[in-house]
C-alpha cells in the first residue's frame, strides 16, 4: 500500500476532518454531546477513507482474506454514519431511548448479513454476500454473491427516508429552515450514492458525508447563537426576526410572564431566580407541539409562545400541560392565550394585546389569591 499516493488523494477530506475536529472540541464544553457525536462521525469517516485504500490494495496485491475483512467494516460503518445523523437530526426533540433502540436494529441486521463472508472457504456461506476471487495474474476480483450484497444499501436507503421524515416534522413556521438543511443534505448523499454506483467507485462519500457533517454542525451552531444561554429557548432578535418573516403565519399567542420573580431574587438570590427560569423554560418546552410551536424568553421573566399555522386544539392542550406541570412545580406563571383565525379581521398587533390582557388578568387574580403585593420584593 502507498501512503504517500493515500495521503495525497485524502488532502481534502483531511483538512475537512481537522476543521471538524477543531470545531469540535472549542466547543464541546457548551454542546457536549453534539460536539462527541461528529468527533465519531468525523473518525468513522477517516477509517473508511482507510478501508476504501486498503480495498483497493488488497485487489491489486491478490489479497481476498485482507479485502473481505476490510469491506465488512465498509459495509458496516457506512449506515452508522447516517444513523449519527439522525441522532443528530432529533437531538432537541427529546425521543425516548427506546427510539433509538428501534432505530438500530437495521443496524443489527446488518452486521449478521455481512458476517456470512467472514466464513471463508465455507461453501455456500462465504460467498452468499460477497467474496474475493484470485484472478490468477497477482491481482483479486469483487464480486457480489447475491442480492444480500445490498443490504447495507437498503439500510441507508431506509435512514434517509427517516432524515427525510424528521425534515417534513420541520416544514411548519420557523422551522421550515431547519427542514430545508437536512432534506439538502439528504439530496447531495444520493447523488452521490448514485454516483458511486454508475461509475462503480467507493470513495466519493467519505468526503461528501464529511461536507454534509460540516453543514448540519454549522447550521446547529447558528442555531444556538440565536438562543437565550439560560433557558435555551428563543431570543428577543429571534423573535423579531421570526415575526419579519413569518408573521402572517401565525394564529395563535401565548403570553406568559412569572409570578414572585422579584420576591425570590430578593430574598433567596438571583442564581435561585435563574433556576425558576430555566425550570419554567423547560416545562414550556416540553408542553408545546415543536412542529407548529415556538418559544422564545423576550426579557427576565417573560415568555411568548406562537404557533405556526396550528390548531385551535394543540394550542388548548399546550396551556393545560403547561398549567398542570407549574401547579406541580414550586413557581407560579400568568398565562394569556389567543387563538384566532387568519380572516383578516384581527392583526397579529391586536391578538398580542388580546392575550396580554389575558395574561394580566391571570395575573392579577394570583396575587389577589396570594395576598402579595407584586410591587415589593419582602412578603
Amino acid at each position: 500500500m502507498n501512503f504517500a499516493n493515500y495521503f495525497a488523494n485524502n488532502v481534502p477530506l483531511f483538512c475537512l476532518c481537522a476543521v471538524m475536529i477543531y470545531l469540535s472540541f472549542r466547543n464541546i464544553k457548551i454542546r457536549r454531546k453534539e460536539s462527541i457525536l461528529f468527533l465519531v462521525f468525523t473518525t468513522i469517516v477517516v477509517f473508511l477513507s482507510v478501508v476504501v485504500a486498503i480495498e483497493k490494495y488488497s485487489q491489486r496485491a491478490d489479497l481476498p482474506v485482507l479485502g473481505t475483512i476490510f469491506t465488512f467494516l465498509g459495509y458496516i460503518f457506512r449506515p452508522v454514519l447516517l444513523y449519527i445523523f439522525i441522532l443528530l437530526a432529533n437531538m432537541e426533540q427529546k425521543r425516548t431511548r427506546r427510539f433509538y433502540l428501534v432505530l438500530g436494529i437495521p443496524l443489527i441486521a446488518n452486521l449478521i448479513i455481512y458476517i456470512f463472508p467472514l466464513f471463508i472457504g465455507v461453501d455456500g456461506v462465504s460467498k452468499l454476500v460477497f467474496y474475493y476471487q484470485s484472478n490468477g495474474n497477482g491481482t483479486a476480483s469483487f464480486i457480489r454473491g447475491s442480492f444480500l450484497n445490498f443490504s447495507s444499501h437498503f439500510v441507508c436507503g431506509l435512514y434517509l427516508l427517516a432524515l427525510v421524515y424528521v425534515s417534513t416534522l420541520r416544514f411548519h413556521g420557523k422551522h421550515r429552515r431547519d427542514g430545508l438543511v437536512l432534506v439538502l443534505c439528504v439530496f447531495i448523499i444520493v447523488i452521490t450514492v448514485t454516483t458511486e454506483m454508475l461509475a462503480d467507485r467507493n470513495d466519493l462519500l467519505n468526503i461528501v458525508c464529511e461536507i454534509c457533517a460540516m453543514i448540519n454542525y454549522i447550521f446547529i451552531i447558528s442555531v444556538n447563537s440565536s438562543k437565550d444561554p439560560l433557558t435555551s429557548l428563543y431570543d428577543r432578535r429571534t423573535y423579531y426576526e421570526d415575526i419579519s418573516r413569518f408573521k402572517d403565519l401565525v394564529n395563535g399567542i401565548v403570553q406568559i410572564d412569572m409570578n414572585e420573580l422579584k420576591f425570590l431574587n430578593d430574598n433567596y438570590g438571583h442564581e435561585a431566580g435563574d433556576v425558576a427560569l430555566a425550570e419554567l423554560a423547560s416545562i414550556f418546552e416540553e408542553s408545546v407541539n415543536k412542529s407548529t410551536m415556538c418559544v422564545y424568553r423576550l426579557s427576565g421573566d417573560e415568555f411568548l409562545i406562537l404557533m405556526y399555522q396550528g390548531k385551535k386544539e394543540d394550542l388548548e392542550r399546550a396551556v393545560k400541560m403547561i398549567r398542570e406541570k407549574v401547579d406541580e412545580s414550586n413557581y407560579s406563571a400568568a398565562i394569556g392565550a389567543y387563538y384566532y383565525e387568519k380572516d383578516g379581521h384581527i392583526s397579529y398587533k391586536d391578538a398580542l394585546k388580546k392575550a396580554e390582557v389575558i395574561m394580566y388578568k391571570d395575573k392579577d387574580d394570583h396575587y389577589k389569591q396570594s395576598g402579595h403585593d407584586r410591587r415589593r420584593s419582602k412578603q
